[in-house]
């Protein structure tokens, strides 16, 4: 991926979702607490979409 593609405002906005969803996810996790495998996978997929959102936003 080429840094031109990371500076797309469609990329960036698509980043920032990426990223709210992924602290949405977190917090979800959090409240249903890990003893529940579908709380663990939403606390990881989470974390993974705050990740990817961060770096498409090239933050």
């Amino acid at each position: 991926m080429s840094m031109n593609s990371l500076t797309n405002p469609k990329v960036v906005f698509i980043g920032e979702v990426a990223q709210i969803a992924g602290v949405a996810s977190v917090v979800g996790g959090v409240v249903l607490s890990l003893r529940h495998w579908p709380a663990a996978v939403a606390l990881l997929g989470g974390l993974a979409a705050y990740f990817v959102g961060k770096k498409l936003r090239g933050v």
